[in-house]
């Protein structure tokens, strides 16, 4: 007997199931990267819409000097009259792109000169571990004052340069001892015999099986550059022209306001910035998960 196909339509085909990333389900089913990414991700989306946030310019006289936090100046005034609120939102945006842009720079030499250190040997292993011995032994707050006081032009971006210039190498010294473990693996000999170059070797093979450490470093230089440039616009080098967390505190302190009890000018950018490097802390927690599958095992064995 001959059969319709079309009165027997075939079953549908299954359905693959979209699945997320691993590094994705990790950072977000691990409660503490899960609160670092709500709260970073909040702050960096308020910076984003401060124009639609705070209604007031941060630069302008809105009100009388000193007002005390209340429902139409959320943070208060400083003894100027600007809007601590205002300056809080819009203040975000430099913070955090200088110290998104420092960690680049700090994160790009390191990655570079550890690898390439770790990789080639020799001579060149002799020359690179020397500067980055005189980079870690130096202290750097105080490096960064002496060299950010001999600047002519202050602002972001010499911020931005200085901090990713003297930030790198505790991060190159990590690398390097991760990518020395990964020298003499197979997948690297077998480059090596297959004729690939050193540059090809060095971010096509090694770099990607690192990535979870550079991450980690990114983060640990990010808030460190926040901390940094918030401190040295704290004590005066940097542009005070400029709407930035270190520059609000440098102003709080140069108005005497805790003295005062004007204690809002000073507390709500102090919270701000440390929320930012909280948030970030907390996301590295999850980071340190991918770099390092004991941990892993470890959450699930307290599960």
């Amino acid at each position: 007997m001959a059969i319709d196909p079309i009165a027997f339509p075939l079953p549908d085909a299954p359905r693959t199931r979209l699945r997320s990333p691993e590094w994705a389900r990790l950072l977000l089913t691990n409660p503490k990267s899960c609160f670092g990414i709500v709260v970073f991700g909040g702050i960096v989306l308020a910076a984003l819409l401060a124009p639609v946030i705070a209604q007031n310019p941060p630069d302008e006289i809105v009100a009388l000097p000193g007002l005390s936090p209340s429902r139409e100046y959320w943070f208060g005034t400083t003894d100027q009259g600007y809007d601590v609120f205002a300056q809080v939102i819009w203040g975000a945006r430099i913070s955090l792109a200088v110290g998104a842009a420092a960690a680049v720079i700090s994160t790009a030499i390191a990655a570079t000169l550890g690898m390439v250190s770790a990789f080639v040997g020799g001579w060149v292993d002799d020359a690179i571990n020397t500067v980055i011995n005189i980079f870690i032994v130096i202290p750097a707050l105080p490096l960064l004052i002496v060299v950010y006081s001999f600047l002519p032009t202050r602002g972001p971006v010499p911020m931005v340069l200085i901090l990713g210039l003297t930030t790198w190498a505790v991060e190159a010294r990590i690398l390097r001892s991760q990518a020395l473990s990964l020298r003499n693996r197979d997948f690297v000999q077998a480059a090596k015999v297959s004729g690939e170059g050193t540059w090809r070797i060095v971010f096509g093979e090694i770099m990607p099986n690192m990535v979870s450490r550079i991450a980690a470093g990114f983060l640990l230089v990010f808030y460190l550059s926040i901390i940094f440039a918030a401190g040295l616009e704290f004590l005066g080098f940097g542009d005070v022209n400029k709407i930035t967390w270190g520059t609000t505190l440098y102003w709080a302190q140069n108005n005497s306001s805790v003295l005062q009890g004007a204690w809002w000018h000073f507390v709500f950018p102090g919270v701000a910035l440390a929320l930012s490097v909280a948030a970030l802390v907390f996301i590295n927690y999850g980071v340190d998960e991918l770099a390092n599958p004991r941990l892993r095992r470890r959450r699930k064995a307290a599960r």
